[in-house]
């Protein structure tokens, strides 16, 4: 039997019964075509997650302590031992057989692409929740308070044409890309626990030279979270510190002040400061490693995520 060439990596803590759901869905669908890297994020619910991993034939890491999302994402991107990795929520629903094909395939045909597919909005338990299907992002800069600024913004439009489509941002919990691209633009290196991880990496991909697209043959549903929010301890924190962290990589000293000025005026903005001085090195270090890679300035960026938010249709130079 021939090694697969895409590993969904799924990072967890506390999702309960949805793990399983998730992985039989992959099974159900992908067969055995697909590895499966489960990182359990220190979970203290006292499900046997492991034995989960067992029964569907993943692998399965866990840490010992919440690291959160972005740091077991890059950390399963280097575990990896296929061409190609699909970043996956642990709360995901899958409707057609063999969807992984096409991903694989978008990804051999476009190595230096970043893809998400169509993502399907469900309630708690699976049900479509009646919300649009999203269709990639865009994102919001110009805001006058930190929480709306720098932030993805769904696109609910299809976008019309046949194949995949160019986005300027990935959304919907399911990211699909060459594991070696992305590693060489640094991943989700320089972000500490729990948010941001599609505004960073879709604008890496951009600026490296790279594009993001939309797969439109593919529909994914995703359950979004209700009012208890994400699983992470001091989410909030450390959801501030992650923007401070991205505008610390992407942008000149001047504009990334203006999101430290903005973060003034939140109550929790002198302990999401107190993060950001505690890992300034790791950011600093994650901005030399993006640096160096980068063959286009922030302005590039900027005027295809406008005439997207136009609703007009962007292509890479």
């Amino acid at each position: 039997m021939s090694l697969p060439s895409l590993t969904a990596v799924i990072c967890f803590a506390n999702e309960g019964e949805e793990v399983e759901t998730t992985v039989r869905g992959l099974r159900e669908t992908c067969g055995d075509d697909i590895d499966i890297l489960l990182i359990n994020d220190a979970s203290d619910d006292g499900l046997d997650y492991e034995s989960v991993a067992d029964r569907y034939g993943c692998r399965y890491l866990l840490n010992e302590s919440q690291i959160g999302p972005a740091h077991s994402r890059h950390k399963g991107a280097s575990w990896a031992k296929t061409d190609n990795v699909i970043f996956l929520d642990a709360h995901m629903r899958f409707y057609e057989q063999g969807w992984h094909t096409v991903v694989n395939e978008m990804i051999f045909e476009h190595p230096a692409t970043l893809f998400c597919t169509k993502s399907r909005p469900l309630k708690t338990g699976g049900e479509a929740s009646g919300a649009p299907v999203g269709h990639g992002a865009s994102m919001i800069f110009g805001a006058d308070n930190f929480n709306a600024a720098l932030k993805p913004d769904w696109n609910i439009y299809p976008i019309e044409g046949d194949g995949p489509a160019y986005v300027p941002c990935v959304l919907g919990g399911n990211y699909a890309v060459s594991r070696d691209f992305f590693l060489s633009i640094g991943g989700y290196r320089g972000l500490h626990r729990y948010g941001g991880e599609e505004a960073l990496i879709s604008i890496k991909t951009w600026l490296s030279g790279g594009n993001c697209q939309l797969i439109r043959d593919v529909e994914i549903g995703h359950i979004y979270r209700d009012g208890r929010g994400a699983p992470w301890k001091d989410k909030v924190q450390y959801f501030h510190f992650n923007k401070l962290a991205t505008a610390e990589i992407l942008f000149d000293a001047e504009e990334k002040a203006q999101y430290f000025e903005l973060l003034e005026a939140l109550p929790e903005g002198k302990s999401a400061k107190r993060v950001f001085t505690s890992r300034r090195s790791f950011v600093q270090s994650a901005r030399k490693v993006f640096q160096a890679v980068k063959r286009h300035p922030m302005a590039y960026y900027y005027e295809l995520n406008a005439a997207f938010r136009r609703r007009e249709t962007i292509t890479p130079e």
